[in-house]
């Protein structure tokens, strides 16, 4: 059998199934419910039925695995991932197996190339067992060679090649951005990314979602009074937010080693890895501290601590007036791929959000994101069965999301257990 799962996984070749999650805990997200004892039925990579575990009736041709004192809940969506290149680390197979094994389903990737391109296609196609991904194309980070035609056929050929949206990093001018802005409204492409120069002016040209806490938190700075009137403007234009806390949490020095080694994940990523990401830490730590010296504390930890107590507030404020929050703990070490979801949403549980804001975010909210909430990103019949099952209920304590039993993608059910092996 475990020959067969290894050649299954690393081949790409799964085989269609009707499942019967049998006597299980539904929280289907889309509403803030808890279903208990149910049997939901799952078959051509949907979800067929839910009916009560009490039902009689018996179905022909179902596997049915008992999930007794287990909860089903959307798979996750990281929503801001950077896949591995050649000399990181982490190899792609390794990244893909590790998300899919703490429960991601989704991965919108936000540093994309041509090779994710066939990568989402060969997932589409059932070629190759990965979490579902969408693909950004990288805008040039300087106006050198740029024009207003060479703008638009960089749109125009990005879109042609099915990339899913433009990726806005920064580097160009006011008159290239303007004309990139034009270009994406003219082709109907979408552009997401960082801010530029300012949160309220992505949300005038139309970004789909804006990436990283600092610009909510300059926004506050900068016009406090009209806070309020941003926030609006967002959820009224539909306009998300993606703060990618974990990774600035990770660098700004305040975790010890011994707590960052800790870290759910951190136990399936080789030696070696480990190895390399301490040393960039300590690095870094090094470096920063050598630059400041006895001002360390005062001008670097001190300051980002004052930053994320400040934007904390903000972020709730936010949350609580309906703007789309995305989740991703970005890249970066110690971010292990897929499991630093769960430190990200203990930073959100930190900021003040509920359990349930929080697992909606991390699922139903991206698939509104992508317009395709009627496809997935809930438990509902219908919907894509892209789901992850639960040992312990995470509205109860959001860290209960460690605790995996399985990932169901596209209704095929992988144990974490075998994932990890």
């Amino acid at each position: 059998m475990r020959l067969i799962f290894i050649f299954l996984f690393l081949s790409g070749i799964a085989f269609s199934q009707s499942l019967i999650l049998k006597n299980v805990t539904v929280i289907p997200v889309n509403h803030d419910v808890v279903i208990t004892n149910c049997n939901v039925y799952i078959r051509n990579e949907k979800i067929e039925k839910i009916e009560a575990f009490a039902t009689k009736q018996v179905m022909k041709g179902y596997t049915v695995i008992d999930c007794s004192g287990k909860y089903l809940v959307p798979g996750l969506a990281d929503m801001h991932a950077h896949f591995p290149d050649k000399d990181s680390p982490i190899k792609l197979q390794e990244y893909l197996r590790l998300n899919l094994a703490a429960g991601v389903t989704t991965l919108r990737s936000m540093r994309g190339e041509a090779g994710h391109l066939a990568l989402r296609d060969s997932v589409i196609l059932g070629k190759k067992i990965a979490p579902e991904i969408y693909v950004s194309y990288i805008f040039p980070t300087r106006d050198t060679l740029l024009t207003k035609d060479s703008i638009e056929k960089i749109v125009v050929c990005a879109k042609s090649k099915k990339y899913d949206f433009i990726k806005y990093l920064g580097g160009i001018n006011e008159t290239n951005f303007n004309y990139l802005i034009e270009s994406c409204k003219k082709n109907e492409f979408p552009i997401a990314g960082h801010a530029y120069k300012s949160l309220p002016r992505s949300i005038e040209a139309g970004f789909t979602s804006v990436e990283h806490y600092q610009p909510l938190l300059s926004a506050y700075q900068k016009d406090s009074l009209n806070f309020k009137r941003i926030l609006e403007d967002m959820k009224v234009k539909g306009i998300a937010f993606c703060p990618t806390l974990s990774f600035y949490h990770i660098f700004s020095f305040e975790f010890p080693e011994k707590v960052l080694l800790e870290r759910k994940g951190m136990e399936y990523v080789s030696a070696k890895v480990k190895s390399e990401w301490l040393k960039e830490y300590n690095d870094a730590l090094k470096s920063t501290k050598d630059k400041l010296k006895d001002d360390f504390k005062i001008k670097y930890l001190d300051v980002y601590q004052a930053q994320f107590a400040k934007f904390n507030k903000l972020f709730k404020q936010a949350v609580g007036a309906g703007v789309l929050v995305l989740l991703s703990p970005d890249d970066g070490i110690f971010n292990v791929p897929g499991f630093g979801m769960y430190e990200e949403m203990k930073l959100y549980k930190n900021a003040g959000l509920s359990n349930y804001q929080i697992l909606k975010c991390a699922t139903l909210n991206a698939a509104i994101y992508f317009k395709q909430q009627k496809q997935w990103g809930s438990v509902e019949v219908g919907k894509k069965a892209n789901l992850l099952l639960l040992n312990a209920n995470p509205l109860e304590n959001i860290e209960n999301i460690k605790q995996v039993e399985g990932t169901l993608l596209n209704g095929k059910y992988y144990s974490q257990k075998e994932l990890l092996k």
